[in-house]
């Protein structure tokens, strides 16, 4: 027998993922998708899961927060893990085709008999548990009736993601394809000579911007990365900070480097890590021909820096993300603060635990704090945001202290989390 419906508004990957573990545990699901009626700067189409930024979902192995947090996803839900692993390209990272994961995890939703795509904007909240996972697509209408349910204040934080190139404009015949350090993933590195860093960094400080509001000089962005153009005024700065070559044994020359990232196992595009802009696609494109090899570069989709919305910690939401004030509102994805893929389907694959129990006339319970993803939860729900507008990322900090954790070392004591942790979220997801 079917629960009562939920709705959950906002299709990208964490709504996807609140559908997705609702419908698992029997819940019926309407999934709102506001793209394409509605789309964002970031967005360029109107599939479901569209990954804005790269395809990197960062190490897979547990002593890193999110191989961990990566891991207990697979625990919570399977088959949202499966659509990670059918779009794969990296051997030892999380590295996906961008499409091939969007992709995959639209045909999950589609086969799902209990899960309702409907493209609609959504301006008020719908009656029953509700899911809200709009990111930076939250319109205003939606916002105004959010903050009223919450009566929390909106923090923005602002996000970039590096221009996407096509790979047959590219040069590549003096690329090094080689790990950025001993045991990475091997990837393009091009190497760049000191007239062409200056030449990028002149014409990238020179550029036409398009600054979102509110963004202000000293900021950094959500993931601590901070705009190419505020290092562009020193060149040996932009090569020490954003253009670091590979290093280890196996270069046999260092120095500075563009890093090219596959878009897709055919390679026909690349992303250039790390350099987050808020040039025009004009400027952007000027200054990537200053670089020999990127001479006849086509930009196929431009650099950019967005502002993303979410709201304010300890007077917004619980640790099961609940909001305080309005118990069948959950939130997931960057509206909770937390920032990256795997953070985004953790929180949503939790919201959509949580509003199934609602569904079933249940309270949500919280994920143990024990695992990084209830650690993660807890910590938005203790967030004092006041002064620092940069988001959570998962990390092992934020696992609690031990008593039997004293005295040992730090593999060790590694070793114990990641046990404690997996353990946690095998119950909680069994319950």
């Amino acid at each position: 027998m079917s629960l009562k419906r939920i709705s959950v508004i906002g299709a990208g990957v964490a709504g996807c993922a609140a559908a997705i573990s609702a419908a698992a545990r029997g819940a019926d699901v309407l999934l709102y998708e506001q793209r394409p009626l509605r789309s964002t700067p970031v967005h360029t189409t109107g599939i479901p899961a569209e990954l804005c930024g790269g395809g990197d979902f960062g190490a897979e192995e547990t002593d890193r927060a999110g191989g961990l947090l990566n891991a207990e996803l697979r625990e919570l839900v399977p088959s949202l893990s499966s659509c990670i692993d059918a779009a794969r390209m990296g051997e030892h990272t999380l590295l996906v085709a961008r499409e091939a994961f969007s992709q995959a995890v639209r045909d999950l939703v589609e086969a799902s008999p209990r899960i309702e795509l409907r493209e609609e904007h959504v301006a008020a909240l719908p009656d029953g548990p509700v899911v809200i996972a709009s990111g930076p697509a939250t319109w205003s209408p939606l916002a105004r009736a959010i903050h009223a349910a919450s009566g929390a204040p909106f923090v923005f934080s602002y996000c970039g993601r590096p221009p996407l190139i096509a790979a047959d404009s590219v040069d590549l015949s003096e690329a090094l394809f080689v790990p950025p350090y001993p045991g990475a993933e091997p990837t393009i590195f091009l190497p760049l000579s000191d007239d062409e860093v200056a030449g990028l960094a002149r014409l990238i400080a020179s550029g036409a911007r398009d600054h979102p509001a509110g963004l202000e000089p000293q900021m950094v962005l959500a993931d601590e990365q901070v705009p190419v153009e505020r290092l562009a005024a020193d060149a040996d700065e932009l090569a020490s900070t954003i253009l670091r070559g590979p290093r280890g044994p196996q270069v046999q020359t260092e120095g500075p480097a563009l890093c090219l990232v596959p878009d897709d196992p055919e390679q026909s595009a690349f992303h250039l890590q790390g350099l987050c802009t808020s040039l025009t696609t004009a400027a952007q494109q000027s200054a990537l021909a200053a670089v020999a090899a990127l001479s006849e570069v086509r930009v196929l989709r431009p650099g950019l820096i967005h502002r993303t919305p979410w709201l304010a910690g300890r007077e917004a939401t619980l640790s099961s993300l609940e909001l305080e004030r309005l118990s069948r509102v959950l939130l997931a994805g960057t509206l909770t603060g937390a920032w990256g893929y795997l953070e985004a389907m953790a929180t949503g694959a939790v919201a959509g635990v949580g509003a199934a129990s609602l569904a079933d006339g249940r309270s949500p319970l919280p994920p143990p704090p024990d695992s990084m993803t209830g650690a993660l939860c807890y910590a938005i729900a203790r967030r004092e945001p006041q002064g620092d507008s940069r988001m959570l990322r998962a990390n092992f900090g934020m696992l609690p202290e031990r008593p039997q954790d004293e005295g040992m070392s730090k593999t060790e004591r590694r070793r114990g989390q990641i046990e404690r942790a997996l353990n946690a979220m095998r119950e909680y997801a069994g319950r």
